[in-house]
């Protein structure tokens, strides 16, 4: 039986860079997943909560300052033309956070205000930074994606979280600078991004030294579609997905919003695992596919019982077993966030299934679409607060509201790939 599995993996090309990206994701989370336990008793739910704010503003400035244009770099015409929108990408990025970073000091105390974390203005230098190693980080991913480098592209996984997981567990052993989580997930960052671009150099120097800045603007005209679309598309995204980080800290406590992010993490965990390397290895076949054929649907529909039915069997048992497992993993201190995690289970089984085939809306060439489910998306999960805070006036209450609505996003989202898969319905 094992040699006629290894057989299949070999034989099919999506299936080994399905395996090498998802054995490259299980290690690149397990180091991660392994350090919870002394983070746990290392830092406090209010720590927590304090990097989730932080967490907060630094996706939306990586979205502001790349424009999304790192997502062209899969539908390049060529690798000359894929270098130059990496180089300007990254000019794009280092002007547009520069300008960020004064606006952010000229606001501090209104933006400390608005996140309920009055200590805040002078931490704004942390997200400026996170975000532009965020922009190489996406955009090495993206290139690895392009030239089927799927080796590399695990590497990339494995490197950024430990990375990021040793920085935050040194910073937190020897308390140094105050919030050590804060600081080592920022060394994290920039470790993986500067061994990015060592890498890109040595492996694409070729590539990269035919970026021309006279070309910057060619490809950012070529290519506006993403920054007009996929920007607000993913700045929605990212402010529907905070959104519960705002209204949390501003009705509960810091405490509540550490419990919500540690749940966070550690559900993300077996949604990252499988469905970013399936995704990765996706998108790249359905391009292919999509551009010969006109239709990326039946391997949309190849994958989707097997995803859908593996989702469903390890949830399941993991809804009985959360709040145990969060005791003893993290600590006593810590079984509410395990009571959460059973609340938001389905949202992040949807989660797992939809976006593990994710890319379809881009390929298709639909960012409009995309933009306008991000706009239901936001405007579900506002009235979900609304009325679990001013209805029901308690955290479970409105994190079984919040479930209900994102669920409903992730079916629709599924719903407009499948549709959207053949051109004829474009």
């Amino acid at each position: 039986m094992l040699r006629d599995y290894y057989s299949r993996i070999k034989s099919s090309s999506f299936a080994k860079n399905a395996f090498i990206l998802t054995l490259g994701t299980v290690v690149a989370q397990a180091l991660p997943l392994l350090t919870y336990p002394v983070l746990g008793r290392l830092f406090s739910p209010e720590d927590f909560g304090f990097l989730a704010t932080i967490n907060v503003i630094t996706p939306i400035l990586a979205i502001l300052a790349s424009g999304m244009y790192e997502n062209a770099i899969l539908i390049s015409a060529s690798k000359e033309e894929a270098a130059n929108i990496v180089g300007m990408v990254i000019f794009r990025s280092l002007v547009i956070l520069a300008i960020c970073y004064l606006l952010m000091l000229g606001f501090s105390v209104q933006l400390s205000n608005l996140l309920k974390e009055p200590g805040l203005g002078k931490w704004m230098l942390i997200p400026v930074i996170s975000a532009f190693a965020t922009v190489i980080y996406n955009c090495y991913n993206e290139w690895c994606v392009t030239n089927k480098q799927f080796v590399n592209l695990s590497w990339n996984k494995i490197i950024n979280t430990s990375s990021v997981s040793v920085g935050k567990i040194g910073f937190g052993v020897f308390r140094m600078f105050g919030n050590g989580l804060v600081l080592g997930d920022l060394l994290g960052k920039i470790i993986s991004a500067v061994l990015c671009i060592f890498r890109a150099l040595r492996l694409e120097r070729n590539s990269f030294s035919a970026i021309k800045f006279s070309h910057f603007k060619e490809v950012s005209k070529k290519y506006n579609s993403f920054p007009r679309f996929l920007m607000p598309d993913q700045l929605l995204n990212n402010i529907g997905s905070s959104i519960h980080i705002f209204f949390i800290g501003a009705y509960f406590n810091n405490a509540e919003l550490g419990f919500i992010s540690m749940s966070a993490s550690l559900l993300t965990v077996p949604v990252t695992v499988i469905s970013s390397a399936i995704k990765d290895v996706f998108r790249q076949r359905a391009q292919e596919e999509f551009s010969e054929t006109g239709s990326c649907r039946p391997t949309y529909l190849k994958l989707l019982k097997p995803i859908a039915i593996f989702g469903i069997l390890a949830f399941i048992p993991g809804y009985f077993l959360l709040p145990q497992v969060f005791s003893v993993f993290l600590g006593p201190q810590w079984v509410k966030a395990g009571e959460y995690s059973q609340i938001l289970l389905p949202m992040y089984l949807l989660n797992f299934i939809s976006m593990s085939l994710g890319g379809v809306l881009v390929i298709a060439n639909k960012t409009k679409v995309s933009l306008y489910w991000q706009i239901y998306t936001i405007i579900v999960t506002i009235i979900s607060f609304v009325v679990g805070i001013f209805v029901f006036g308690n955290i479970k209450e409105t994190l079984y509201c919040f479930m209900v609505a994102r669920t409903s996003a992730y079916v629709l989202y599924m719903f407009l790939s499948f549709y959207y898969s053949n051109k004829v319905n474009g």
